[in-house]
């Protein structure tokens, strides 16, 4: 029997995995630029002037490399290192309109900061398996049977550096 608790279903709303593929040069190892606190403050008021929907959809035309997509603080590799997974080529499950409607609703309900937050929290791998809502056996990212992996791992948020920028 499926068990979803509040923040597992919070973070499967947030992930956009189920609406396109990240870019794989977005999920390179690299020292971000920016901090945590710094990224969501400036997102938060970027999501102020132009609305959360707008904000969402180029979000992910930045976060698929479309060419156009506006480069700089909405960018949220500028402050994580986003894990490879997301990079798996696969077909969209939901729509990205639906993603970005069911998301303002989200910001609406938990504020700018905490979604931004959980956002960063998740493109960094803290996401929810199959198997953590008891959907599928052990072993598969996001649900799914991955070639190649064949210790299964318990994903979770990693650890980050405390980034202390002004």
């Amino acid at each position: 029997m499926p068990h979803f608790t509040e923040g597992s279903l919070q973070r499967i709303i947030i992930n956009p995995f189920y609406a396109i593929t990240v870019a794989p040069q977005l999920t390179g190892e690299h020292e971000p630029p920016m901090s945590e606190t710094a990224w969501v403050q400036a997102n938060a008021s970027l999501m102020g002037e132009m609305g959360c929907e707008r904000w969402l959809r180029q979000l992910l035309d930045v976060l698929e490399g479309k060419v156009g997509a506006p480069e700089g603080p909405i960018n949220p590799s500028q402050t994580v290192n986003i894990d490879p997974l997301f990079a798996a080529e696969h077909p969209p499950l939901i729509e990205r309109d639906t993603w970005v409607d069911v998301n303002v609703i989200q910001i609406r309900n938990v504020g700018a900061e905490g979604w931004l937050r959980q956002l960063l929290d998740v493109l960094n791998g803290d996401i929810v398996t199959a198997e953590e809502v008891g959907f599928a056996p052990p072993g598969g990212p996001f649900g799914y049977g991955a070639p190649g992996r064949s210790n299964p791992q318990q994903r979770g948020k990693k650890k980050r550096k405390k980034r202390h920028h002004k």
